[in-house]
């Protein structure tokens, strides 16, 4: 079950629920807001108002050219602002072509349709043709003509029994506007509450009117539309919200699972005890190119920093007790010896070397701490511009030799300046302690790539392969086992420089006896 473990994640609930939610809210509004409904009326409305016209025409085109047994009706023409008036002789309807037109076009579907002559006779409902088969003509009830016209329709037409479910006077009402040449298209609610679309449309032959088309949907055929869209809509929203969590889990897998692993790795490193594991346990997602890469990548690269500056303090702490064993030792010896001897220019010699080796110790634990808290300060101190020249200026009478500058640039620099004067006072007391006639040469110079402060000695020169060995810490290749140096300070200037964006170089010089070391900076300081 491991590899189902993101799912308890809170950041996998969060992902599923947040993209579950806006496909939830569309959801829903689409199956309770009424432009559903709505729509598929006007929709359902429109394709029976063709249908309706689409019958009528062919049932005006039935009525053939034979007015031999047609009516006498009023020929109206209408235009924006006119009305002409004449008398024409109009066809009746064709009971038999009406039949088959309707047999062909109503019986596919589950509308109902009922003709109405001219005279507001039923001709054909199309439910008792479909059901039985026989044509039925049945009288309605008498319509009343006015006095001006006894020709024209019947506008207090009375519906008939099947016409009588709650919705007569929407019938009446349609079937004498449709009367008047117009369409009349409404949707009405039976007594049961099922909804019903109801068309009029006028059958025409030529510019005549001969009869009326009702053509009516079935009862709760909206209801069961709306039913089967929501239906649909249903279906396909669980569609999309398996699809929706599946992506969303493998979403949150591809997020969580990676986090959790490299949580893991870190926890590994809070609860290892006197062994840390390796850096490399933490799992390397850098080849996802994103924010998991890159996080996987910084907490490595911390964990190797980490173990690197644990490696160092080790060392510093293993060398530093090297370090103070020797004068330690030495002191003990002194101790003894003073104990034993009597002679007082022994005495004066022992107390000699015990006073070297007390400054020797003060020197070297003031060295020790300032090493172990240099990294700190110099993430503290700030910046500031100052001139390199004025500064070598001011170090040379600080020191007791012969020194000679040459500054072949005036230049200026933005680093932290008692860090840099520290630099320059180390080289120039280390090149003192190797000349013996305390002569030393500083040259400030300067190109394009940087600043470079070279200080040459006088002294034996530096051994073959120690060029680089000589910025460890507490290496010393002093003769003089006595000597104030505590083999920190060329370490101590690398670490400054470096800090600054430089370093610190020796070697021999070229045709001439001594050494030079070189600390470069860029010009950019810090």
């Amino acid at each position: 079950m491991r590899g189902l473990s993101f799912l308890k994640s809170g950041l996998s609930a969060r992902l599923v629920v947040i993209n579950s939610l806006g496909l939830l809210g569309f959801f829903a509004g689409i199956l309770f807001l009424g432009q559903t409904r709505e729509s598929l009326t006007d929709a359902y409305t429109q394709s029976l108002e063709v249908q309706a016209q689409i019958i009528a025409e062919a049932l005006g085109e039935s009525a053939g050219d034979d007015t031999d047994t047609g009516d006498i009706i009023n020929d109206i023409e209408t235009d924006e602002n006119t009305i002409q008036a004449g008398q024409i002789m109009a066809p009746r309807l064709n009971a038999e072509l009406t039949e088959q037109i309707l047999r062909r076009i109503i019986a596919p579907t589950l509308n109902r349709a009922r003709v109405y002559d001219r005279q507001g006779q039923l001709v054909i409902d199309s439910d008792v043709l479909l059901h039985s088969g026989a044509v039925i003509s049945r009288d309605l009830p008498p319509p009343s003509f006015s006095a001006q016209n006894d020709t024209a329709p019947a506008n207090n037409f009375q519906p008939t029994d099947t016409d009588k479910a709650g919705k007569g006077d929407a019938v009446l009402k349609a079937i004498n506007i449709a009367m008047q040449g117009e369409m009349r298209a409404s949707a009405q609610r039976t007594p049961n509450g099922d909804d019903i679309v109801m068309v009029a449309v006028p059958v025409q032959h030529y510019r005549a009117i001969i009869g009326v088309l009702l053509l009516t949907s079935p009862p709760g055929e909206i209801d069961r539309l709306v039913a089967a869209e929501r239906t649909f809509l249903a279906k396909v929203f669980l569609v999309v919200l398996g699809v929706t969590l599946i992506l969303s889990f493998a979403l949150a897998g591809t997020i969580t699972m990676p986090v959790r692993r490299l949580a893991t790795a870190i926890q590994a490193f809070q609860a290892a005890g006197g062994s840390l594991p390796a850096p490399d346990t933490v799992p390397d997602f850098s080849d996802r190119q994103d924010e998991i890469g890159d996080l996987s990548l910084a907490l490595r690269d911390m964990l190797t920093r980490l173990m690197n500056r644990l490696d160092t303090i080790e060392n510093f702490a293993a060398d530093v007790a090297h370090e103070l064993k020797n004068p330690l030792a030495s002191i003990n010896s002194a101790v003894q010896s003073l104990a034993s001897t009597t002679d007082d220019e022994a005495r004066k010699q022992l107390m000699g070397i015990l006073q070297a080796d007390i400054l020797r110790m003060n020197r070297l634990i003031t060295d020790i701490s300032e090493a172990s808290r240099l990294d700190a300060e110099l993430g503290r101190a700030a910046a500031e511009n100052f001139d390199l020249s004025d500064l070598l200026k001011q170090m040379v009478p600080l020191v007791n030799g012969d020194i000679q500058i040459k500054i072949k640039a005036q230049v200026s620099i933005n680093a932290q300046r008692d860090r840099i004067a520290q630099i320059i006072r180390n080289l120039l007391d280390n090149a003192l302690s190797f000349s013996p006639a305390k002569e030393i040469t500083v040259r400030l110079d300067s190109d394009r790539t940087g600043i470079f402060i070279h200080v040459d000695d006088a002294g034996p020169g530096l051994p073959d392969g120690v060029e680089h060995k000589i910025f460890e810490r507490f290496y010393t290749d002093r003769p003089n086992e006595h000597d104030l140096h505590s083999g920190l300070g060329l370490s101590i200037s690398q670490q400054i420089a470096r800090a600054h964006g430089g370093n610190v170089t020796a070697r021999n010089r070229i045709n001439a006896y001594g050494a030079r070391f070189t600390l470069f900076l860029p010009h950019q300081g810090k």
